[in-house]
């Protein structure tokens, strides 16, 4: 009984952020447009993966006014819950366009770099804020501890390498706009999508076979093994540089950019925590949070708090595979297509989180792990 007027009193919710990101498309483009010096995608920049790369700069400003005008119109429609063709309609449209064709590979290089910079730090404020709490805690604040001390003695991650490292990304945070841009463009796009989903899923009388909690737990386990296997090639690869064989990089060239080893070794083990944290979309402590976690520990875990940061993931990947595979093969380094599998890697993923969103609709009472397990 309490379940219905929630979900109904955050449908709007949905047409509205659709809304407010179509103006702010549209207000982008009125301001390229009117200042056409100030547009950076100009052909022969650089190579992004992205259309932007070969559409003439005076056709984009006039195509995100009307596009954003247009979307505007449309999450207004939305918001009535008429003209459901219209409202999947444009949806499509909007993912095909500013999800796939538009973003390429700067947004996963964008918060690739930043689970990089402040992953680490995240973590172990996280640990330290809820593992005293619970047996084995010290032990886990020690471990971190340690690892700092081997990366400082080494020289791997000592005070001079910190600061070169620090200097480095002080230097080129200008040139972060056009990714930031970009990665606007692909929220905007998980936003429409998930809209037109809403909108087909709310027309249907029953949920097809393959959706029931049951059915997905199976699918969604497979995809969640597969999306944590992809993970393991780049951060073994990474990890390599911790030797005197290190792939994919001159030993010379390592020696005398320590930050740029220091820089790698930390995308590596962002990818490797990427795989571990898409097991907790099979497993219990993705349901519960952990003990180890301040204020939330023993609670349920809320669906969005896994399934957003999922998605944006899966769809990072997916929209960065066909840039890396044509980068890749120009390049004649076919290895990139091993270590770099994002054909595989973001469907999957995407997959494992859409069993996890599904099999957990139907959970009553305390969330538990999948299939009962």
């Amino acid at each position: 009984m309490e379940i219905a007027p929630a979900s109904h009193t955050r449908t709007p919710a949905l047409p509205f952020v659709a809304g407010a990101w179509s103006a702010l498309t549209a207000a982008l483009g009125l301001w390229w447009w009117l200042w056409p010096q100030r547009y950076p995608f100009a052909p022969g920049r650089g190579n992004t993966g992205s259309l932007l790369d070969l559409v003439p700069p005076v056709v984009v400003p006039p195509a995100l006014v009307g596009a954003g005008l247009a979307g505007v119109g449309v999450a207004a429609l939305a918001s009535t819950g008429r003209a459901r063709g219209v409202v999947v309609g444009a949806a499509a449209v909007w993912v095909v366009v500013f999800g796939l064709a538009v973003p390429g590979y700067q947004p996963l290089t964008l918060v690739g770099y930043l689970m990089a910079m402040f992953g680490p730090v995240v973590l172990f404020a996280t640990v330290l804020a809820g593992a005293w709490r619970r047996r084995g805690g010290p032990v886990a604040v020690g471990v971190f501890v340690l690892v700092g001390v081997l990366g400082w003695v080494s020289g791997i991650a000592d005070g001079e390498v910190l600061l070169r490292y620090l200097g480095v990304i002080a230097a080129t945070a200008h040139l972060a706009g056009p990714s930031v841009i970009m990665t606007f463009f692909l929220g905007g796009a998980l936003v429409w999508g998930v809209l037109g989903a809403r909108t087909v899923l709310r027309a249907r009388t029953a949920l097809p076979r393959w959706a029931h909690p049951a059915a997905a737990a199976r699918w969604g386990r497979s995809a969640a093994i597969v999306a944590a296997l992809c993970a393991l090639p780049y951060g073994l690869m990474r990890l390599t540089w911790l030797t005197p064989w290190p792939l994919g990089m001159d030993p010379a060239e390592l020696a005398a950019v320590p930050e740029m080893r220091l820089h790698g070794l930390l995308l590596g083990l962002a990818a490797l925590a990427g795989a571990m944290l898409t097991t907790g979309l099979v497993a219990r402590w993705g349901e519960v949070w952990p003990r180890w976690m301040p204020v939330v520990r023993g609670r349920p875990v809320p669906l969005s708090a896994a399934v957003v940061p999922g998605g944006i993931v899966a769809a990072l990947f997916t929209v960065a595979a066909i840039p890396m595979i044509v980068m890749t093969v120009d390049s004649g380094e076919l290895w990139g297509l091993i270590v770099f599998p994002f054909a595989v890697w973001g469907p999957a993923l995407g997959l494992a989180v859409l069993g996890y969103a599904l099999r957990r609709r139907g959970e009553r009472g305390r969330p538990g792990t999948i299939e009962g397990s």
